[in-house]
């Protein structure tokens, strides 16, 4: 699922190479904006601007199917442990596809653009743009609808004990038990559209729009935060040498340590609105929207890049054999290894 797992941590136990070489290209009729979701086996998920999901083929790249919604699918789809494949549309729907055949859907009352997150007991949260945080079951009942006070454009992010994050164009994370009760609302100064990243220790991290990242405790109080850049729409990721990085719109990729202090930055020729990912060695996968795709190490000098033809704004995903697969708004699908 989105950013590795439910707590959007954006790290992995895999290291890639890094030299890795193009293996192949998958094209899309549309623009590719959300992150790859990759199967045990290898095969890759993704959505397009064209209105379809669609199952590749992670050795080959070739197609194995595509699902038609009924308008542009922004959002990384989620796979849930029995195959499952779930994705949202902006045509107002939750899908669950079964091999390339639809299972069920959900209408969510408005268009959305967050990544599902699946829990444990195989319940599936999403937000949409309807104010509205909805649970659905793995049998398509929904199992709660909560309003929000604001649309909801990032992927919720779910915590080992259960708490779900979830965070809103009005500038609030909101606060979930996993009961369904709303605990608390936690404020910064602008939208929060990237996704709110969970530590194992229960702290979270939290992407604003007012160009900073905030560091809050379990029961909501203000750790740190970070000195302004520009806007952030990048959801942090860390990993296990306790660097924290993401991107801006400022066209540039930061990382600060665990108590938000600037530790580097690398500059890019365009803004950086997708999220990081961090593999086992440390090294940073991250997409501009100069075209290119980079390879940073954990002290922030590049090690390797590749230029696609169109903007990156998709996430990087990490496979587990060691790929690397991220989408263009050129419509491709680049696979390397």
């Amino acid at each position: 699922m989105f950013h590795h797992d439910p707590l959007h941590a954006g790290s992995t136990d895999v290291s890639p190479s890094h030299t890795p070489k193009l293996v192949w290209r998958f094209r899309t009729t549309g623009e590719v904006w959300g992150a790859p979701a990759i199967g045990p086996d290898g095969t890759v998920y993704i959505g397009s601007t064209d209105g379809k999901v669609y199952a590749i083929d992670g050795h080959s790249g070739t197609l194995l199917w595509s699902f038609s919604t009924f308008a542009a699918v922004w959002a990384g789809p989620a796979i849930a442990p029995d195959g499952t494949v779930y994705a949202t549309s902006v045509d107002h729907h939750l899908y669950a596809l079964r091999r390339g055949e639809l299972a069920w859907s959900v209408e969510m009352g408005n268009c959305s653009f967050s990544s599902p997150t699946i829990g444990p007991d195989g319940t599936v949260f999403i937000g949409s743009n309807d104010h509205k945080l909805y649970a659905v079951g793995p049998d398509g009942k929904v199992r709660l609808t909560l309003p929000t006070s604001g649309g909801i454009a990032s992927s919720p992010t779910l915590a080992n004990d259960g708490t779900l994050f979830v965070g809103t164009d009005r500038g609030k994370v909101l606060v979930v038990a996993r009961t369904g009760e709303l605990l608390r609302e936690i404020e910064t100064h602008g939208p929060v559209r990237g996704a709110v990243a969970a530590t194992p220790t229960g702290d979270i991290l939290v992407p604003s729009e007012d160009g900073s990242i905030y560091a809050f405790s379990r029961r909501g109080a203000l750790l740190w935060k970070t000195r302004p850049t520009s806007v952030i729409d990048s959801s942090p990721a860390f990993g296990k040498q306790h660097v924290i990085v993401f991107g801006s719109f400022d066209h540039a990729v930061h990382a600060v340590d665990a108590n938000g202090h600037d530790l580097w930055t690398f500059k890019t020729g365009g803004p950086v609105n997708g999220s990081p990912a961090i593999s086992d060695d440390g090294t940073i996968w991250i997409g501009s929207e100069d075209n290119k795709l980079y390879a940073l190490a954990p002290d922030g000098t590049l090690v390797w890049s590749f230029a696609t033809e169109g903007s990156i704004d998709s996430s990087p995903s990490i496979g587990p054999n060691g790929e690397v697969v991220v989408g263009s708004r050129d419509g491709l699908v680049y696979s390397f290894r």
